[in-house]
């Protein structure tokens, strides 16, 4: 599943086989796809058309909470996506893409559904795909455990869900389920051995 990073490989050739193809990383951060809304809606048309070249499905730009302000094109991303789905009128987005670093299943529900505390992406209508999750850094390799325990039979049990990712690199290294030669960690282990 090849990712549009940001505007600058928008035309890029996709790889013969995709089936999908991810829009923009975490464009509400500076740190990194670095869109406004209205830019990730102007370069969409563009994406939308490579994909189309492939015959592949799109999958919307990932979105997660930003902060502090000063460094973000908006803190919410539910926001985000509102502004860009104003923007953008006639783009194809046929799946939502969100990312998720907290370590307990009751925000992750929150973060997704609506009715809580939080608005949640079933909002926009879309199956989820939830391509980067996992506790953060700060997390041990028991925190990271007890959370995907809970975490993967939600995600499977939820019909809005349609993928997800653990997040395992190196920027989150109790995280990570495979070792540098190939072999599963303890927790690669685990999440091999969940029902998925």
């Amino acid at each position: 599943v090849p990712m549009i990073w940001n505007q600058t490989t928008v035309s890029t050739a996709l790889p013969s086989g995709s089936k999908y193809v991810l829009g923009f990383n975490e464009p509400n951060f500076f740190s990194q796809a670095n869109l406004s809304a209205a830019d990730a809606a102007s370069y969409w048309p563009a994406l939308q058309a490579n994909a189309a070249s492939a015959g592949v499905a799109i999958v919307g730009p990932a979105m997660n909470l930003c902060g502090p302000a000063a460094q973000c094109h908006g803190t919410d991303p539910y926001q985000y996506l509102k502004d860009f789905f104003a923007a953008c009128t006639n783009c194809k987005v046929d799946y939502i893409a969100v990312h998720w670093y907290n370590c307990d299943l009751p925000s992750l529900r929150d973060y997704l559904e609506p009715g809580g505390s939080l608005e949640g992406f079933e909002q926009f209508g879309k199956p989820i795909w939830l391509t980067e999750f996992s506790c953060d850094g700060s997390a041990s390799v028991a925190q990271q455990e007890a959370y995907m325990r809970a975490a993967i039979p939600y995600l499977e049990g939820n019909p809005k869900v349609f993928r997800y990712s653990w997040f395992s690199a190196d920027p989150i290294p109790n995280a990570k389920l495979v070792n540098s030669d190939g072999t599963p960690t303890a927790l690669g282990q685990v999440y091999i051995g969940l029902a998925h």
